[in-house]
């Protein structure tokens, strides 16, 4: 059974200290201070981090990790 990512075209407030994508085979995408998070409809991820800087992230990661200091979730 496959599933439709939720798309959320509206920016999401994050607070996470470290967001890893995990895609298999050791391959990983890692980013810090995640601040906004965009989830497009092809299942690929918008990021941007405290520093200003935006990521495109991939859709095809098998998990994602995240460190957010013991926050409840946000997402």
């Amino acid at each position: 059974m496959t599933s439709t990512p939720i798309a959320t075209e509206t920016p999401i407030a994050l607070t996470e200290e470290e967001r890893v994508y995990d895609y298999g085979d050791g391959k990983t995408v890692v980013l810090t201070d995640v601040v906004e998070l965009i989830v497009r409809s092809s299942g690929s991820h918008r990021v941007r981090t405290a520093d200003g800087k935006l990521h495109v992230v991939a859709a095809g990661w098998l998990a994602i990790h995240i460190d957010d200091d013991g926050k409840p979730w946000t997402v």
